[in-house]
Protein backbone atom coordinates (compact mmCIF):
# COMPACT_ATOMS: atom_id res chain seq x y z
CA UNK A 1 0.00 0.00 0.00
CA UNK A 2 2.74 2.42 0.81
CA UNK A 3 5.12 1.27 -2.77
CA UNK A 4 1.45 2.46 -4.33
CA UNK A 5 0.91 6.09 -2.72
CA UNK A 6 4.87 6.18 -2.99
CA UNK A 7 4.25 5.78 -7.30
CA UNK A 8 1.42 7.46 -7.31
CA UNK A 9 3.41 10.90 -5.80
CA UNK A 10 6.15 10.25 -7.65
CA UNK A 11 4.09 10.23 -11.05
CA UNK A 12 2.01 13.14 -9.79
CA UNK A 13 5.59 15.09 -9.57
CA UNK A 14 7.19 14.19 -13.27
CA UNK A 15 3.48 14.97 -14.61
CA UNK A 16 4.23 18.45 -12.91
CA UNK A 17 7.53 18.76 -14.37
CA UNK A 18 6.27 17.70 -17.66
CA UNK A 19 3.50 20.38 -17.09
CA UNK A 20 6.46 23.41 -16.63
CA UNK A 21 8.56 22.17 -19.44
CA UNK A 22 5.55 22.25 -21.64
CA UNK A 23 4.59 25.98 -20.57
CA UNK A 24 8.47 27.33 -20.69
CA UNK A 25 8.64 26.28 -24.40
CA UNK A 26 5.35 28.03 -25.33
CA UNK A 27 6.51 30.94 -23.52
CA UNK A 28 9.84 30.78 -25.09
CA UNK A 29 7.93 30.58 -28.61
CA UNK A 30 5.73 33.37 -27.72
CA UNK A 31 8.03 35.65 -26.32
CA UNK A 32 11.46 34.57 -27.64
CA UNK A 33 10.41 37.41 -31.24
CA UNK A 34 9.60 40.09 -29.12
CA UNK A 35 12.75 39.87 -26.90
CA UNK A 36 15.03 39.44 -30.30
CA UNK A 37 12.95 42.58 -31.71
CA UNK A 38 13.69 44.55 -28.45
CA UNK A 39 17.13 43.53 -28.41
CA UNK A 40 18.09 43.93 -31.80
CA UNK A 41 16.45 47.91 -31.14
CA UNK A 42 19.63 48.61 -29.09
CA UNK A 43 22.44 47.34 -31.59
CA UNK A 44 24.75 49.63 -33.03
CA UNK A 45 25.39 48.45 -36.01
CA UNK A 46 21.90 48.22 -37.00
CA UNK A 47 22.36 44.41 -38.82
CA UNK A 48 19.67 42.85 -37.26
CA UNK A 49 21.92 39.49 -37.31
CA UNK A 50 24.50 37.89 -34.99
CA UNK A 51 27.08 38.36 -33.46
CA UNK A 52 25.86 41.42 -31.85
CA UNK A 53 29.12 44.18 -32.13
CA UNK A 54 27.52 47.05 -29.19
CA UNK A 55 25.03 48.42 -28.22
CA UNK A 56 23.48 52.00 -28.44
CA UNK A 57 20.48 54.42 -27.72
CA UNK A 58 21.08 55.90 -31.66
CA UNK A 59 17.66 54.17 -32.91
CA UNK A 60 15.69 55.90 -29.88
CA UNK A 61 17.25 59.12 -30.76
CA UNK A 62 16.23 58.72 -34.46
CA UNK A 63 12.51 58.15 -33.56
CA UNK A 64 12.02 60.55 -31.43
CA UNK A 65 13.57 63.12 -34.01
CA UNK A 66 11.30 61.72 -36.92
CA UNK A 67 7.95 63.78 -36.84
CA UNK A 68 6.42 61.43 -39.07
CA UNK A 69 7.06 58.87 -36.02
CA UNK A 70 5.64 61.42 -33.79
CA UNK A 71 2.65 62.45 -35.65
CA UNK A 72 1.66 58.29 -35.80
CA UNK A 73 1.88 58.11 -32.09
CA UNK A 74 -0.26 61.37 -31.33
CA UNK A 75 -2.88 59.89 -33.89
CA UNK A 76 -3.15 56.20 -32.50
CA UNK A 77 -3.01 57.98 -28.71
CA UNK A 78 -5.69 60.55 -30.50
CA UNK A 79 -7.88 57.42 -32.16
CA UNK A 80 -7.70 54.89 -28.77
CA UNK A 81 -8.79 57.79 -26.01
CA UNK A 82 -11.54 58.52 -28.66
CA UNK A 83 -12.44 54.66 -28.95
CA UNK A 84 -12.15 54.44 -25.42
CA UNK A 85 -14.75 57.00 -24.34
CA UNK A 86 -17.09 55.85 -26.87
CA UNK A 87 -17.12 52.01 -26.38
CA UNK A 88 -17.25 52.92 -22.29
CA UNK A 89 -20.35 55.44 -22.98
CA UNK A 90 -22.36 52.68 -25.66
CA UNK A 91 -20.69 49.43 -23.90
CA UNK A 92 -21.96 50.34 -20.36
CA UNK A 93 -25.49 50.53 -20.26
CA UNK A 94 -25.61 48.03 -23.15
CA UNK A 95 -24.01 45.09 -21.17
CA UNK A 96 -26.39 46.51 -18.11
CA UNK A 97 -29.16 45.93 -19.55
CA UNK A 98 -28.45 42.56 -21.11
CA UNK A 99 -26.90 40.82 -18.17
CA UNK A 100 -29.55 41.67 -16.04
CA UNK A 101 -32.79 41.36 -18.10
CA UNK A 102 -33.91 38.87 -20.34
CA UNK A 103 -36.67 40.26 -22.90
CA UNK A 104 -37.30 38.59 -26.78
CA UNK A 105 -34.47 39.29 -28.80
CA UNK A 106 -31.74 40.12 -26.25
CA UNK A 107 -29.53 36.82 -27.70
CA UNK A 108 -30.11 38.18 -30.52
CA UNK A 109 -28.50 41.43 -29.85
CA UNK A 110 -25.94 39.41 -27.80
CA UNK A 111 -24.82 37.68 -30.72
CA UNK A 112 -25.01 41.35 -32.96
CA UNK A 113 -22.96 42.67 -30.56
CA UNK A 114 -19.92 39.46 -30.49
CA UNK A 115 -20.03 39.11 -34.04
CA UNK A 116 -16.96 41.80 -35.04
CA UNK A 117 -15.49 39.51 -32.77
CA UNK A 118 -15.42 36.30 -34.53
CA UNK A 119 -14.83 38.03 -37.50
CA UNK A 120 -11.02 38.00 -39.17
CA UNK A 121 -10.02 41.84 -38.81
CA UNK A 122 -9.37 42.16 -43.22
CA UNK A 123 -13.03 41.21 -43.29
CA UNK A 124 -14.49 43.85 -40.77
CA UNK A 125 -11.93 46.17 -42.88
CA UNK A 126 -13.03 46.19 -46.44
CA UNK A 127 -16.75 45.80 -45.22
CA UNK A 128 -16.42 48.56 -43.92
CA UNK A 129 -14.41 50.09 -46.38
CA UNK A 130 -17.39 48.64 -48.86
CA UNK A 131 -20.12 50.71 -46.57
CA UNK A 132 -18.16 53.97 -45.91
CA UNK A 133 -17.68 54.03 -49.86
CA UNK A 134 -21.72 53.41 -50.02
CA UNK A 135 -22.19 56.07 -47.81
CA UNK A 136 -19.70 58.74 -50.07
CA UNK A 137 -18.22 59.06 -46.55
CA UNK A 138 -14.43 60.62 -47.08
CA UNK A 139 -12.29 57.74 -45.13
CA UNK A 140 -10.67 59.99 -42.40
CA UNK A 141 -10.14 59.54 -38.32
CA UNK A 142 -13.24 59.56 -37.66
CA UNK A 143 -13.78 56.23 -39.96
CA UNK A 144 -11.23 54.80 -38.12
CA UNK A 145 -12.74 55.54 -34.85
CA UNK A 146 -16.30 53.96 -35.81
CA UNK A 147 -14.37 51.14 -37.60
CA UNK A 148 -12.49 50.27 -33.98
CA UNK A 149 -15.55 50.99 -32.13
CA UNK A 150 -17.67 48.15 -33.77
CA UNK A 151 -13.87 45.78 -33.28
CA UNK A 152 -13.54 46.75 -29.44
CA UNK A 153 -17.28 46.59 -28.09
CA UNK A 154 -17.29 42.68 -28.25
CA UNK A 155 -14.23 42.53 -25.96
CA UNK A 156 -15.72 45.66 -23.30
CA UNK A 157 -18.89 43.39 -22.88
CA UNK A 158 -17.78 40.20 -21.83
CA UNK A 159 -15.31 41.52 -19.61
CA UNK A 160 -17.93 43.44 -18.39
CA UNK A 161 -20.50 41.19 -18.07
CA UNK A 162 -18.31 38.44 -16.47
CA UNK A 163 -18.25 40.21 -13.79
CA UNK A 164 -22.02 41.42 -13.54
CA UNK A 165 -22.67 37.46 -13.66
CA UNK A 166 -20.96 37.30 -10.43
CA UNK A 167 -22.92 40.39 -9.09
CA UNK A 168 -24.90 39.72 -5.61
CA UNK A 169 -28.00 40.98 -6.07
CA UNK A 170 -28.69 40.59 -2.45
CA UNK A 171 -27.12 43.98 -1.87
CA UNK A 172 -29.61 46.00 -4.48
CA UNK A 173 -32.21 44.04 -2.87
CA UNK A 174 -30.99 45.59 0.46
CA UNK A 175 -30.70 48.91 -1.04
CA UNK A 176 -34.30 48.36 -2.37
CA UNK A 177 -35.36 47.62 1.50
CA UNK A 178 -33.48 50.72 2.68
CA UNK A 179 -35.96 52.90 -0.01
CA UNK A 180 -33.26 53.67 -2.71
CA UNK A 181 -34.48 54.16 -6.25
CA UNK A 182 -33.63 52.82 -9.67
CA UNK A 183 -30.66 56.04 -9.65
CA UNK A 184 -29.95 55.45 -6.38
CA UNK A 185 -29.44 51.77 -6.61
CA UNK A 186 -27.32 52.44 -9.53
CA UNK A 187 -24.85 55.13 -7.88
CA UNK A 188 -24.64 53.60 -4.58
CA UNK A 189 -24.55 50.15 -5.27
CA UNK A 190 -23.83 48.97 -8.39
CA UNK A 191 -21.96 51.70 -10.08
CA UNK A 192 -19.10 51.47 -6.64
CA UNK A 193 -18.93 47.75 -7.62
CA UNK A 194 -18.36 47.37 -11.13
CA UNK A 195 -16.36 50.46 -11.99
CA UNK A 196 -12.79 48.26 -11.59
CA UNK A 197 -14.16 45.97 -14.61
CA UNK A 198 -15.44 48.96 -16.64
CA UNK A 199 -12.54 51.00 -16.36
CA UNK A 200 -10.28 47.28 -16.52
CA UNK A 201 -12.35 46.98 -20.11
CA UNK A 202 -12.00 50.45 -20.68
CA UNK A 203 -8.08 50.11 -20.48
CA UNK A 204 -8.20 46.72 -22.72
CA UNK A 205 -9.84 48.40 -25.33
CA UNK A 206 -7.11 51.15 -25.40
CA UNK A 207 -4.68 48.50 -25.76
CA UNK A 208 -6.65 46.94 -28.67
CA UNK A 209 -6.96 50.53 -30.59
CA UNK A 210 -3.40 51.51 -29.87
CA UNK A 211 -1.95 48.65 -32.09
CA UNK A 212 -5.29 47.87 -33.98
CA UNK A 213 -3.87 47.39 -37.92
CA UNK A 214 -5.85 45.68 -40.29
CA UNK A 215 -8.95 47.65 -39.87
CA UNK A 216 -7.57 50.60 -39.92
CA UNK A 217 -5.53 50.21 -42.93
CA UNK A 218 -8.99 49.80 -44.75
CA UNK A 219 -10.27 52.78 -43.10
CA UNK A 220 -7.64 55.46 -42.58
CA UNK A 221 -7.47 58.47 -45.05
CA UNK A 222 -4.48 60.54 -45.48
CA UNK A 223 -3.46 60.01 -41.86
CA UNK A 224 -1.15 57.67 -39.94
CA UNK A 225 -1.69 56.04 -37.08
CA UNK A 226 1.96 54.54 -35.27
CA UNK A 227 1.20 51.04 -36.53
CA UNK A 228 0.80 52.39 -40.35
CA UNK A 229 3.71 54.15 -40.10
CA UNK A 230 5.83 50.39 -39.04
CA UNK A 231 4.32 48.78 -41.89
CA UNK A 232 5.62 51.56 -44.39
CA UNK A 233 9.29 51.60 -43.56
CA UNK A 234 9.14 47.67 -43.17
CA UNK A 235 8.07 47.29 -46.69
CA UNK A 236 10.45 49.37 -48.05
CA UNK A 237 13.19 48.34 -46.92
CA UNK A 238 14.79 46.93 -42.98
CA UNK A 239 14.98 50.14 -40.87
CA UNK A 240 16.41 49.14 -37.46
CA UNK A 241 14.55 52.01 -36.64
CA UNK A 242 11.30 49.64 -36.91
CA UNK A 243 12.48 47.63 -34.13
CA UNK A 244 12.69 50.80 -31.60
CA UNK A 245 9.26 51.73 -33.18
CA UNK A 246 8.17 48.64 -32.03
CA UNK A 247 9.43 48.17 -28.55
CA UNK A 248 8.07 51.15 -27.65
CA UNK A 249 4.41 49.99 -28.74
CA UNK A 250 5.65 46.81 -26.67
CA UNK A 251 6.42 48.88 -23.77
CA UNK A 252 2.63 50.98 -24.25
CA UNK A 253 0.52 47.74 -24.21
CA UNK A 254 2.21 46.36 -21.32
CA UNK A 255 2.09 49.18 -19.18
CA UNK A 256 -1.75 49.10 -20.57
CA UNK A 257 -2.22 45.30 -19.80
CA UNK A 258 -0.35 45.62 -15.97
CA UNK A 259 -2.76 48.43 -15.08
CA UNK A 260 -5.52 46.63 -16.43
CA UNK A 261 -4.77 43.26 -14.59
CA UNK A 262 -4.79 45.35 -11.43
CA UNK A 263 -8.44 46.79 -12.48
CA UNK A 264 -9.66 43.35 -13.60
CA UNK A 265 -8.38 41.25 -10.08
CA UNK A 266 -9.63 43.96 -7.85
CA UNK A 267 -12.89 43.64 -9.25
CA UNK A 268 -13.35 39.88 -9.10
CA UNK A 269 -11.59 40.19 -5.12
Amino acid sequence: MNLLRATRRQLRRRRIGALQLYVGVIFVILFFPIVVLVLFSFVRSGDMRFPITGFTLSWYREVFSDSSVLSGIVTSLEVALFVGLIVTVIGTPAVMLLSRSRFRGSGAVTALILAPATLPGIVLGVSLLNLFGDLKMTLSLVTVTVGQVIYCIPFFYLIVNARLRNFDRQLEEAAMDLGAGPFQRFRRVIAPLTAPAILGATLVVLALSWDEFQITFFTIGDQSTLPLVIWSRARRVIDPSVNAIGALMIAGSLVIVLITRRFIVDSYS
